[in-house]
């Protein structure tokens, strides 16, 4: 099969990623062969990559790609069906077993493995996955649709779910981009109003249907998501929320350093660790009514390694999902 994959860590600028035959996925039992139809680009695969996150020696080479739809040509899990679409994300899988997984919290799951990692991704034209762990696309649905959905989706539905907005309340929202235009929709959609904090996605907050566009905050909020990857945004954030509000952080950073005083009067900083399959099937399901629209742009799949470096760049809006 033909695949875009990584034999060592290196930044962007050096061309870490190579196009070219690998090797077809070998299947075990339990596990379903996909023919991938869309994967997503996310920028935690830009990290992969580029060492931010770090990878066993002996994983590699490595496909990246977390967010994976595809229809099963080959199944040795009698609970999928071949011809089904399905899709997956940054879980691969979970113990099953353990006080996270047992109460529905399988993110949490220490044990999880994750795809692109402990197991090859979606830049490929194949790929093989836990049967007991993939998605069904709903019908209609488009493949490019829901591909992203499988983690910037579900990463923003569940941090709007940890601001619980409602009518009547407004959320602020650092950063409008790939994770960012799926919350202005999401809040929105409760009747809450979504206020946009960005200098450069303006036009793409606006498309999302935010309440209001900003280039600094101008609060007091009732709560507020930071999808922008920096200190200064979670600080702002703080600042700009009432006593009691809650500020969660999905973004990923190196460290967070803001003052004591950001986040007195009973203010929450949390995190979020994206979703498994019940966001998933939550996540699809608003999708599949018209409540959540992926903003897309179609590459091919060779063209991996010049889509992490826009994505690095900045020239990015919404998503990407390459093609085979």
């Amino acid at each position: 099969m033909k695949a875009v994959y990584i034999r060592e860590q290196r930044k962007i600028e050096e061309n870490p990623t190579v196009y070219g035959d690998f090797e077809d996925p070998a299947l075990k039992d339990g596990q379903v062969l996909v023919r991938v139809q869309a994967s997503g680009v996310c920028h935690t695969d830009l990290h992969i990559v580029e060492g931010d996150v770090p990878v066993p020696r002996e994983l590699f080479p490595l496909i990246p790609g977390h967010e994976i739809v595809g229809e099963v040509i080959e199944s040795r899990n009698p609970r999928v069906k071949e011809g089904t679409r399905v899709g997956i994300g940054w879980f691969y899988d979970a113990c099953g077993k353990c006080e996270y997984c047992v109460s529905g919290r399988e993110n949490l799951c220490p044990s999880a493995t994750v795809t692109g990692i402990n197991h090859h991704g979606g830049y490929a034209e194949l790929v093989s996955l836990n049967g007991d762990y993939v998605t069904p696309i709903p019908e209609g649905l488009p493949s490019e649709q829901a591909a992203p959905l499988f983690c910037a989706g579900i990463t923003a539905y569940t941090a709007v779910k940890r601001v619980r907005p409602e009518p009547g309340k407004r959320v602020a929202v650092f950063g409008v981009g790939g994770l960012g235009h799926y919350a202005i929709q999401l809040i929105e959609a409760t009747g809450a109003k979504a206020v946009a904090i960005t200098s450069r996605h303006a036009r793409l907050a606006q498309e999302a249907g935010a309440s209001q566009v900003l280039e600094k905050p101008e609060g007091p909020y009732d709560a507020a998501i930071v999808f922008a990857p920096n200190s200064r945004a979670v600080a702002e954030a703080a600042r700009s929320v009432k006593p009691g509000g809650t500020v969660v952080v999905p973004a990923i950073m190196d460290r967070i350093e803001i003052p004591f005083t950001s986040f007195t009067w009973e203010k929450d900083i949390t995190s979020v660790a994206s979703g498994f399959r019940k966001d998933a099937r939550a996540v699809l399901g608003l999708a599949a009514d018209g409540v959540l629209r992926s903003m897309v742009k179609q590459r091919r799949l060779s063209e991996a390694g010049t889509v992490l470096r826009e994505l690095k760049e900045g020239k990015v809006e919404g998503r990407v999902v390459l093609k085979p």
